[in-house]
C-alpha cells in the first residue's frame, strides 16, 4: 500500500489534509480527512510516512510537495512506452501470429476535476486528493495489464511497481484554478 497526504492551508489558522491510500483490495482510497488548527501538534504525525502533496498556500509552511501533474505525465509516458513495447513485440512475430489483442489502458486524467467538500476550506485538498487517487488507481490497472503479458514484464519487473518511474520526488506545488 502507498500513502499520500494532500495538505492545504487555505487560511492562516487552519490546515486541511486528505489521506489517500492505494493498494490491492482497499475498499476506499480516500482514507481520511482533517481540518485542524494551524498550531495543532498532531499535524506532523499525520504527515509521517506518506508522500506529501501540497497546494501553493501550504507549500509556504510545509515545503514543495510531490507534483500530481507530474504523476499524471509519468503515467502517460510509461503507458506510451509500454504501448511501444507491445507494438514492437507484435511486429517481431511472424505474420500468422500477429493476432494479439492490444492492451486496454485506463483513461488517465491529466487535469483535476474541481471538487466541493462539505467544509469549503477542504475543497482544494479534496480536489488534489481525488485526482491522486484516480491516477494511482489507473496506475494499478496499468501494472496489472503489464504483468499479464510476459513480453512486457521485463519492462518493469515481475512485481507490480508501486509508482511510475520518475515520480515521487519534490517539485512545484499544483495551483488550482478558482
Amino acid at each position: 500500500m502507498r500513502g499520500i497526504v494532500v495538505v492545504d492551508q487555505p487560511v492562516e489558522d487552519r490546515v486541511v489534509g486528505w489521506h489517500v491510500n492505494v493498494g490491492e483490495g482497499l475498499e476506499s482510497t480516500m482514507a481520511g480527512a482533517w481540518v485542524l488548527a494551524a498550531d495543532d501538534v498532531r499535524i506532523d504525525r499525520l504527515l509521517v510516512g506518506r508522500i506529501l502533496v501540497t497546494t501553493e498556500k501550504a507549500a509556504v509552511r510545509f515545503g514543495r510537495g510531490a507534483d500530481v501533474g507530474a504523476l499524471a505525465m509519468a503515467i502517460v509516458a510509461e503507458t506510451s512506452t509500454l504501448d511501444a513495447a507491445f507494438a514492437a513485440h507484435v511486429a517481431a512475430l511472424p505474420s500468422s501470429k500477429r493476432t494479439l489483442t492490444s492492451p486496454r489502458w485506463p483513461r488517465i486524467p491529466t487535469r483535476p476535476t474541481r471538487e466541493v467538500a462539505g467544509d469549503p476550506l477542504a475543497s482544494d485538498a479534496l480536489t488534489l486528493a481525488r485526482w491522486a487517487s484516480q491516477l494511482l488507481a489507473a496506475w494499478d490497472r496499468i501494472e496489472k495489464e503489464r504483468l499479464t503479458r510476459p513480453f512486457l514484464v521485463p519492462r518493469g519487473g515481475d512485481v507490480a511497481r508501486a509508482l511510475p518511474p520518475g515520480w515521487g520526488g519534490a517539485s512545484a506545488p499544483v495551483v488550482l484554478a478558482a
